[in-house]
């Protein structure tokens, strides 16, 4: 990297951390969800096995579903609403009177997007290991590297939304809108199986729901395993460069394709 794509990288992440969709996201968004189950659920809920899976807590496959969770939170929510957001305040045309250039602002997003996505699942699992202890098997390297995809794909898809002619008030709703209809058919805060008998339409699109795809692949790659949605993900992935390649090459700095 130069160093106007450093110097970018930091700007972007100091904008961003100041941002209140950050800290929700980010920070606050693991631990909401961890502490509403065990409210609802029980506070014992976290260490139980699952039955399929000995050896295997609650709280080790939380872990990384909330990593993929907070990826797609912060490449659709965040992203979406701080790119609407810096072209409505005119900072994407000032941009263009600078060196940089638009294939560098693109991947100072995608570089600021990761570090936020490791930073978050770095400071949940240091908080849940030393609450409940490590998990008995688990292969660190693996769920960043599958985490790191997720956010690749979120990022993809936020940049593509946020680049869109829809001013930032409508971003703010059209972002938020999007996440929460991804995590409620993930099987994260609510189990999948559940919408059967309340919305039985729901429950067949969570069958193909992106997030719960992702999830599924980030879990198994904590455990040094190859999920067998991996031919979805797979599919994911390549749209998410196709998307990416195609809004890198109509992406304007003023944000309109």
């Amino acid at each position: 990297m130069n160093g106007t794509l450093w110097a970018m990288v930091r700007i972007e992440l100091m904008l961003l951390v100041r941002s209140p969709a950050v800290l929700a996201s980010a920070v606050v968004l693991p631990f909401a969800v961890l502490l509403l189950l065990m409210l609802f659920i029980g506070f014992s809920f976290p260490t139980l096995e699952f039955g399929a899976m000995p050896g295997v807590r609650v709280i080790d496959r939380l872990l990384p579903e909330m990593a993929g969770t907070v990826a797609a939170s912060v490449g659709v929510m965040v992203l979406t609403t701080h790119v609407a957001d810096l072209r409505d305040r005119g900072m994407l045309r000032r941009l263009s009177r600078t060196p940089a250039r638009a294939g560098s602002y693109v991947l100072a997003h995608a570089v600021a997007a990761g570090v936020l996505v490791i930073a978050s699942v770095a400071l949940f699992a240091a908080v849940t290991f030393l609450i409940y202890g490590p998990p008995r098997s688990w292969n660190p390297l693996s769920l960043a590297g599958a985490a790191l995809i997720v956010a690749y794909c979120a990022f993809s898809t936020g940049l593509l939304l946020g680049g869109l002619r829809m001013p930032s008030a409508g971003a703010r709703v059209a972002a938020p809108l999007c996440f929460v209809l991804l995590f409620a058919g993930s099987g994260l805060g609510v189990p999948r199986e559940g919408w059967k008998g309340v919305a039985p339409w729901f429950y067949e699109i969570t069958n193909y729901n992106p997030l719960a795809q992702l999830n599924d692949f980030v879990f198994q790659a904590s455990l040094g395993r190859l999920s067998e949605t991996w031919p979805a993900v797979a599919g994911l992935l390549v749209a998410a460069v196709v998307v990416n390649v195609l809004t890198r090459r109509t992406f304007d700095w003023d944000g309109r394709p």
